[in-house]
């Protein structure tokens, strides 16, 4: 248990593919592919982010977007830009902070110059526009709630009713109170699936106020989709436990769901 915890299980990286279906895209529009990552808590780049990046690369993703914790500790600025520039996307990529970027004082000093040289997107309570042959879709960020930095209000401010939109906040907890905005997608992290997981116990230790959204897919209110990635990384031990990193691949789709959508996974790796 202890060589599987310490040794493999950190560095194995599971691939979950899944298809989620947005009814306000275009009729017959063509698919995009979404990798959605969270919590990589980059030190160096050993063999679980190089390993990461062939992963993604081998997607050919339309869409990158990463809901928080970028780094683990306050210098590690030169292992993320690589981290970060080494991954590509058709459409953008697109990233929000974590409540260990603002403890890391990260937000404050390089790190918007840092994820930006990189290419990615940096969403603090604000949104952005994807134009693809199905029509748009607003990726609206949230600034992390954990430290009190979000808004929905000025994350919303430029979205549409008619608009497809997909929110990224570092925790799930923000499903809690989501207004009367016209959200389907929501896409978080932080609770890293538990980490440490035992049979029939779960989880050792998940933030309080996420117990009820641990990792996968939810329906939450109002049609609105959550997902929680378990993350690439981990925080406080460098342990994983039935619990490995994970790397999620979402189609998505136009139109409405057929039928039930408990389960939209298509594969596991």
């Amino acid at each position: 248990m202890v060589v599987d915890a310490t040794l493999v299980e950190p560095n194995w990286i599971e691939v979950v593919r899944s298809v989620e279906y947005l009814p306000m895209i275009r009729p017959l529009a063509p698919d995009l592919t979404l990798v959605h990552i969270s919590d990589i808590h980059i030190a160096s780049l050993g063999y679980r982010e190089r390993r990461a990046i062939e992963i993604i690369d081998d997607t050919h993703p339309d869409i990158i977007v990463i809901s928080g914790d970028l780094v683990r500790g306050h210098d590690h600025r030169e292992e993320l830009r690589s981290f970060l520039g080494a991954l590509r996307a058709r459409y953008g990529k697109f990233v929000v902070w974590g409540n260990h970027d603002y403890g890391d004082r990260v937000p404050g000093t390089w790190g918007p110059e840092v994820v930006e040289s990189a290419g990615f997107t940096l969403l603090r309570n604000s949104s952005r526009t994807i134009l693809y042959p199905g029509g748009k879709i607003v990726i609206a960020g949230l600034d992390d709630p954990v430290t009190g930095h979000d808004n929905l209000r000025l994350a919303m401010a430029r979205v549409s009713r008619s608009d497809a939109c997909i929110l990224v906040a570092h925790s799930p907890d923000v499903v809690r109170d989501l207004g009367n905005w016209d959200i389907d997608l929501v896409l978080a992290g932080h609770t890293h699936g538990g980490q440490v997981r035992l049979p029939i116990v779960g989880a050792l230790y998940i933030p309080y106020a996420s117990r009820d959204h641990q990792q996968g897919w939810f329906d939450v209110a109002r049609d609105v989709r959550l997902h929680v990635s378990r993350g690439l990384g981990w925080s406080w031990l460098p342990v994983r436990f039935l619990c490995r990193p994970t790397i999620d691949i979402i189609t998505l789709r136009a139109g409405a769901a057929p039928g039930k959508r408990a389960r939209s996974i298509i594969g596991q790796s």
